[in-house]
């Protein structure tokens, strides 16, 4: 990374890079044109710099960092465990100099990685992008070169992932972004938007792209499966094609689902007309938004919904309760003695609403109670179309009203007696039950949400692996993946040779098989582990550094082991860093990193192994299951040997995944870490970490794990174990056949 400037003038810092000079000759610099992938684990919206900088202020991302930045002081905060990913129009291309500027807005220890990937799952992590704290605010910019490196995929996306832990914002502020781009087409068409595997896409959304070279016209293949717009697909009918526009208005888009389409290029005058294009795809939003209640201020929440008789409502901001983002409506109910017995809130839309496009099926939103609430009330909510109202009682438990968590509310539409075609306005309200009785209390709601029939967690049917709530072949397939699997698994086992280093864990850091011994850094602790003792590791700060390590890993150029028990944390990124060698950002990586991690869902694994690093010397894919990373032990094992350029990947005592052609040597390795490094630090236990000189076999890795037995004492990690006995056999797949075909989506 190479500091190009520190200035207050946003036009001081950036116009050396934008006219004039190099940069502007060589090649087209561009700005993101599609905000691809976002990752908020809080669901607590963007905070970051309005057009006049102030700041803390909500933001929309898409608004700041898409295109040219709307001003020289805005911008979006990206906190340490969020990120954003940006489309770029082409190829990004190595030029002179630089070839990725990042402007950052406040210079207080603001950090964060930067990844080059194809928008799918090959991804390379560029460098580390710092700003020291030089005490006030100030705006950076952040060069990075791509020079040398070769991408085995096409690099159009970057991922800005916080790491920020210290700054004063806290995070990294993102002001915009620019790279070097090739956009040039070829003779097939590109630049697809939405973007090529894009979410959240607007139901409205006109698909646009980029013509090639000699088009002239167009033919737009488009539906709702792969063989819509394959080679033996026939192309829409309207309108009428070939087309001369490179736009194209689809069909009503329904909310949820994945579309496909395919463009290809005429020419009439060209003999190798016409050019068949790639196969692209899009997943529509989930739901649309009836209300989050985050455009109001205190004045205009009550402008948008007026009250009824004794109601009283405001904003909920933090740290009063709000569900997702930053604010929600508080709803203060409150009758006396021989007043009136409603009590409610109303809105109306101008003009009425649609509800019958899209797929729309169902109405939720959340509310929040609390503990003191006077909970002899009827919660309901009315719907309205101008002629009827619809009156829908909340027909949960009444206590609800006192639980002091946000819970959903959930109403099917198709049951209610109205024209959703024309809702004119809903309200919420309470109603008590008797003149004779006094009651009060406070409701916050958040997220009115419409959405269609959907998988929820609780209508699961028993034999749906994959999460979809249907039984069909592919949860067969997965039956079949595990077929005869066992949990307490017993394995030959054979006496491995002596390893170079063994780190027990056992109330220290030390190297029970030689000197190599630990040096701890931050605050890790030692817990229960599988044996004995385990360390624990707390993030970013928390290490163990390895002493000679130098001449540790001289004794494994050629061949290598690594093993451990693991139990994770949810990770903040695709990955974390469970051990690493030593690593320069934007200069030099890792002869040997091993990374693994999930989110909320599975994520991704790296065994890099080789020296200089390159792709092909890279073990990488996706974890099929959380429980692979998270939440309970498991034993890994990572080998490679440099003659026969084979890695392996083994996960309790079977082997995971493994590739041919990394021949690279082990070289160069002159500092090593357990618990931190290359994709940030670690959250979880680690015990037994030990290295050998060699490839291990299978029964030498059981017999490492298990101290000798080949017993692995774990339950199945794949969820098909339906019977709860611990095996995969025909007592699941009996359940399996007594579920086949149940559909339980919702409503």
């Amino acid at each position: 990374m190479k500091k190009a400037c520190l200035s207050n003038s946003f036009v001081l810092c950036l116009i050396p890079a934008l006219v004039g000079g190099a940069l502007a000759q060589e090649a087209p610099f561009e700005y993101p044109y599609y905000l691809f992938d976002v990752y908020n684990p809080d669901d607590d919206g963007w905070k970051g710099m309005d057009v006049n900088g102030l700041w803390p202020v909500p933001v929309v991302p898409e608004q700041l960092l898409i295109g040219p930045p709307p001003s020289g002081l805005s911008g979006v905060t990206i906190p340490s465990d969020h990120w954003l990913e940006f489309k770029y129009r082409g190829r990004l291309i190595d030029g002179p100099g630089d070839d990725i500027f990042l402007i950052e807005n406040d210079a207080v220890n603001e950090q964060a990685l930067v990844f080059i990937t194809d928008g799918s799952d090959r991804e390379y992590l560029l460098g580390y992008a710092f700003v020291p704290d030089i005490g006030l605010y100030e705006q950076s910019e952040l060069g990075f070169d791509i020079a040398g490196i070769s991408f085995p995929f096409v690099p159009s996306t970057i991922r800005i992932v916080g790491l920020d832990f210290r700054g004063g914002s806290p995070g990294f502020d993102l002001a915009n972004i620019r790279a070097r781009v090739n956009p040039d087409c070829g003779l097939n068409a590109c630049n697809p938007n939405p973007a090529d595997g894009a979410k959240n896409v607007p139901i409205d959304a006109v698909l646009k792209w980029s013509p090639g070279s000699s088009a002239e016209k167009h033919i737009v293949y488009f539906g709702t499966a792969p063989t819509d717009v394959d080679e033996d697909a026939a192309p829409v009918n309207k309108p009428t094609q070939p087309q001369n526009a490179n736009s194209f208005t689809p069909p009503a888009l329904e909310l949820g689902k994945t579309y496909y389409w395919r463009i290809d290029q005429i020419n009439d005058n060209d003999a190798n007309s016409p050019w068949k294009g790639n196969i692209w795809k899009f997943t529509t939003a989930e739901h649309l938004v009836i209300d989050d209640f985050e455009s109001y201020d205190n004045s205009t929440i009550n402008d948008a919904w007026k009250q009824i008789n004794q109601a009283n409502i405001s904003l909920s901001k933090k740290p009063k309760p709000v569900n997702k983002s930053r604010q929600a409506m508080a709803f203060r109910y409150y009758y006396y003695y021989e007043t009136v017995f409603d009590s409610g809130v109303t809105t109306t839309f101008t003009p009425a609403q649609d509800w019958t496009h899209a797929g729309v099926t169902a109405l939720e939103l959340f509310f929040y109670g609390l503990a003191d609430n006077e909970t002899r009330v009827q919660m309901y909510i009315t719907v309205s179309d101008g002629d009827v109202n619809a009156v829908v009682p909340y027909n949960g438990d009444a206590n609800d009203l006192s639980n002091e968590e946000w819970q959903p509310w959930r109403i099917d539409l198709q049951n209610l007696d109205l024209n959703l075609s024309n809702i004119e306005n809903i309200s919420i309200g309470f109603r008590r039950s008797s003149s004779e009785l006094s009651s009060s209390g406070t409701i916050f709601f958040d997220d009115i949400r419409l959405y269609p029939s959907r998988c929820l967690e609780e209508n699961k049917p028993e034999a749906d692996f994959n999460g979809d709530c249907i039984v069909d072949f592919r949860d067969l397939k997965e039956l079949a993946y595990n077929w005869l699997e066992k949990g307490h698994n017993i394995y030959q086992v054979e006496a491995p040779d002596a390893p170079l280093a063994w780190y027990k864990f056992d109330g220290n850091a030390n190297d029970s098989a030689g000197s190599a011994h630990g040096r701890t850094r931050g605050h890790p602790t030692y817990v229960e582990g599988v044996h004995d003792q385990a360390i624990s590791f707390g993030g970013y700060i928390d290490s163990v550094e390895i002493t000679g390590a130098a001449s540790l890993f001289a004794k494994t150029r050629t061949a290598i082991t690594i093993t451990f028990w693991q139990y994770g944390n949810d990770s903040i990124h695709h990955t974390d860093t469970l051990c690493c060698s030593d690593y320069d950002y934007n200069v030099y990586d890792p002869t040997i990193a091993i990374n693994l991690g999930c989110w909320k869902s599975p994520g991704k694994y790296n065994w890099d192994c080789g020296s200089p690093w390159s792709f092909e010397s890279r073990l990488s894919g996706k974890h099929k299951y959380k429980t692979e990373w998270s939440n309970r032990w498991n034993h890994w094992a990572f080998t490679k040997e440099t003659k026969t350029g084979k890695m392996q990947i083994f996960l309790n005592g079977v082997l995971y995944d493994s590739r041919i052609g990394a021949n690279s040597p082990i070289l160069g390795i002159t500092s090593f870490e357990i618990g931190s490094g290359w994709y940030g630090g670690y959250d979880g236990l680690i015990d037994d970490f030990q290295i050998y000189d060699y490839a291990l076999s299978q029964p030498e890795i059981a017999y490492a794990a298990t101290n000798g037995t080949g017993i692995f004492d774990l339950p199945l990690i794949p969820p098909v174990d339906l019977n709860g006995d611990n095996q995969i056999d025909f007592k699941d797949f009996a359940i399996l056949a007594d579920n086949w075909l149940d559909k339980n989506l919702w409503p």
